[in-house]
């Protein structure tokens, strides 16, 4: 029980128990998750200048700079299960410091697709799922769940409450 209360409060979850609410200490996971944004900010931002610089003399077209924006905009569906798993484990107003990596990825993808570098095509469906946007859909699938577990595990344990407290 104690090895389990000592989890609990490493993660920043509030104990089940009877006893008087504690205030429970959430600024590792704000910390944890506003450094993995500015991670993920820096990775996409790298991924998306590699897609649209001259190197040896090519010019980008058009197809490049459709992968580079849509690699910055499929940033905020990630940006968003982040700020979701981090209310769920009782994060707050440090969440909105994921704000600021997720307006300028935001700025950055609407910039690169409205680049005019040859109008052959317009952005489709198939290009949010391009070579460079696997890493934004792992991040909205891996947060997505610890959302959905953490949000699980406290109606379990609000369950547990009422039905032991009758």
């Amino acid at each position: 029980m104690a090895q389990a209360g000592a989890r609990a409060r490493m993660w920043g979850m509030p104990l089940a128990s009877n006893t008087p609410r504690t205030a429970v200490r959430s600024w590792p996971v704000t910390a944890l998750l506003v450094t993995l944004a500015l991670l993920l900010m820096l990775v996409d931002g790298f991924n998306a200048a590699i897609q649209v610089t001259p190197f040896f003399g090519e010019t980008a077209v058009r197809d490049d700079y459709i992968a580079s924006g849509m690699t910055c905009l499929t940033a905020l569906p990630a940006f968003a299960a982040m700020i979701w798993f981090g209310w769920q484990r009782g994060s707050r107003d440090g969440l909105m410091l994921i704000g600021v990596p997720a307006a300028l990825m935001a700025y950055v993808g609407l910039h690169q697709l409205g680049t005019y570098a040859n109008l052959s095509r317009a952005a489709n469906l198939a290009d949010l799922f391009g070579d460079t946007t696997w890493l934004n859909w792992c991040a909205v699938a891996l947060f997505g769940l610890g959302a959905v577990a953490t949000r699980q595990q406290r109606r379990r344990a609000r369950h547990t409450n009422r039905g032991s407290g009758a």
